[in-house]
């Protein structure tokens, strides 16, 4: 199928039964790939004493021209009133950039829904708000905490690095407030003598021999005698042997480097070794 058709607004409608079912008045709308903490409940209290129709999350940066390239930000007046929505292109060092976070009635966004499919099935939520700002009283809430937009392999090696800083990660893996996920049990990770390890993640479950350096090592990774593997991104179960030099990488889960004795990439453009595969 054409990718024009992936749109929200096609996910939204292949569930309107389940929507219009719902009994909760309000709905909020978060992505997929923009990683942020954020109690859900104050947002939805600060949209309904606004009196908005509709309320979008963002987030102020100084750092616009290099980082969330292609991301969408606001445009606001002084009453954080929400005047356009536009793409980050890399103009402006400061941008409001949209977390893509949604509060309206379910009501509202079922309108939306019936518009976009009249309209164009190319359009999503977010064009078909753009094209309402003058309709309806859309404001803007910002956000203040760690934040990091998924939309490519650079954004994700640096996303996963930048939570080596505890100051980063604290902010996001708050100790009041877990992240729950699926528990993997196994045994501790076991470092061999002429390990060393600095500024790292490690999982359990890892042998390692060689020497990780501001990396973040998933579960059951193995790094054999001698081996460098510094500023690298290394997803579970993958295998590094002996004698071996890699640097800037996202390494996929069971890959397996054996006969490279070499992988070096630019920090600006890391390197990406595939799923299962063996080098």
């Amino acid at each position: 199928i054409n990718r024009v058709y992936n749109t929200d607004i096609a996910a939204f409608w292949e569930n309107i039964d389940h929507i219009s079912r719902a009994r909760e008045e309000y709905v909020v709308i978060a992505p997929s790939n923009i990683i942020y903490a954020q109690d859900y409940e104050s947002l939805l209290e600060q949209h309904i004493e606004s009196g908005a129709d509709v309320s979008l999350l963002y987030q102020r940066i100084g750092t616009a021209r290099e980082e969330d390239l292609g991301c969408s930000y606001l445009v606001l007046n002084r009453q954080k009133g929400v005047q356009g929505i536009h793409t980050n292109m890399g103009n402006e060092k400061v941008r409001n950039i949209f977390l893509e976070t949604y509060i309206m009635k379910k009501d509202l966004l079922m309108e939306f829904i019936d518009k976009a499919r009249a309209l164009s099935s190319m359009y999503g939520l977010q064009q078909m708000l753009s094209l309402s700002l003058d309709e309806y009283d859309v404001r803007a809430i910002q956000h203040k905490g760690y934040m990091a937009a998924i939309t490519d392999l650079k954004s994700y090696y640096k996303s996963n690095l930048a939570l080596l800083d505890p100051a980063q990660a604290m902010d996001l893996f708050k100790p009041n407030w877990p992240i729950y996920t699926r528990t993997t049990d196994s045994c501790p990770t076991q470092y061999f003598e002429g390990a060393s390890i600095k500024n790292s993640l490690v999982s359990n479950g890892c042998i390692i021999e060689g020497s990780v350096e501001n990396s973040v090592i998933g579960r059951g990774i193995r790094i054999g005698k001698n081996s460098v593997v510094k500023n690298c991104v290394v997803l579970s179960y993958a295998q590094i042997g002996d004698n071996i030099h890699i640097e800037n990488q996202v390494i996929d889960k069971w890959a397996k480097i054996t006969h490279a004795k070499e992988i070096i990439a630019s920090p600006e453009q890391p390197g990406y070794i595939r799923r299962a595969d063996n080098l």
